[in-house]
Order: C-alpha cells, then structure tokens, then sequence
C-alpha cells in the first residue's frame, strides 16, 4: 500500500522518525537511479543518495503540506548531482570495474571476451563521455529525458526552466552527442 505524500507530511509532524522512514521508503530508489546515471557507479551513487536524504531531512520541517514532495526532492538530488559533477576528478585506471564488476586488466587480458562485447562496451564508455561532456544544463536535460523518461513539463519544472527551453537544451545535447560519436568513429554519418 503506498502513502500518500499528504500522509507522509502528517506522520512526520506526528513522530518524526517514522515520518522520514516513510520518505526514505518511498523516494530511495528513485534518488539513487538518478546518482548512479549521473555517477556512473554504485559508490558514488550512494553517496549522492545519503546527502539527497541529509538535505531533505534537514529541510523536512520548512516543506508545506499543499506541494508535492517529488518535485522538491527531484531538484535536490538533481543539485547534488550537478555538485558531484562539478568536483569528480576523472581519471581511468585499470583496476577500474565496470559495471559487470570486472576490472579493465582482466577484461584486456581475457580470451572469453569477443571482439563484439569490447566493441559493445568501448562504444558504451564513449557515449558516456560524450554525455559527461555536456555542459551541466544539457547534461541534464538529456538524462532526464532519456535515462528517467520524463515529459518536457516535467523536466522544466524539475529544472526551473521554459519548456522551450528544455527541448533547445535536449536537442542541442542530441546534436552535440551525435556530432562526438561521429568524431569518434562510432556513429557513420
């Protein structure tokens, strides 16, 4: 049986911790889909996840009854990813797993490995540094569309930005997308 975010309200003003309980059940896998397509990895992604709910918590006594509380925690974890974006590093290494769990070195060194699946996985890496490439706006925009399947009215809301303005943002991160893998070789034009 799912809560209703007006219940969730009334039960954190009654008792708190089972009032953030019921948030953190309903939204943690949501928060955490969204970290992990903005980090690319299961620790970084927990991480993001753990501040979303520090800062929701925090907040949790300033929110009003009459909203919803999806878009607010939307726009927070949305701003935690930008952050996290904004301070990563990016380095390779090759004792860096992939998402199967294998590391880089034992991929290369492996035989079981067709020529297809490293082609399938070096075109994967790619467009994700195609997407990370992005200015953060774009970046957003086009995840949110295509990685979490929401509407251009959704989006605009999540991010305080004109519709139109979405679909510019969405289709110059296609065009830019598109314009990387053909430099790269991986999309023939």
């Amino acid at each position: 049986m799912e809560v209703s975010d007006l219940n969730i309200l009334k039960e954190y003003r009654k008792n708190s911790r089972k009032g953030l309980e019921l948030v953190y059940d309903r939204y943690r896998k949501y928060v955490y889909a969204i970290a992990y397509h903005y980090s690319g990895n299961k620790e970084d992604a927990l991480d993001i996840t753990q501040e979303v709910f520090i800062s929701v918590f925090k907040a949790m006594d300033g929110f009003k009854e009459q909203y919803s509380l999806l878009p607010w925690i939307k726009k927070i974890t949305v701003n935690k990813c930008l952050n996290f974006l904004r301070s990563r590093k990016e380095s390779l290494s090759l004792n860096e797993t992939t998402d199967s769990g294998d590391e880089l070195q034992n991929i290369i060194l492996s035989k079981e490995f067709t020529e297809n699946t490293v082609v399938c996985k070096d075109t994967k890496k790619v467009l994700e540094e195609a997407i990370q490439r992005l200015p953060d706006k774009e970046r957003m925009a086009v995840l949110l569309r295509h990685m979490k399947q929401m509407k251009y009215e959704e989006i605009a809301k999540t991010m305080k930005l004109p519709p139109g303005t979405v679909k510019t943002l969405i289709h110059k991160g296609r065009k830019a997308i598109k314009q990387d893998l053909v430099m790269q070789g991986v999309w023939e034009v």
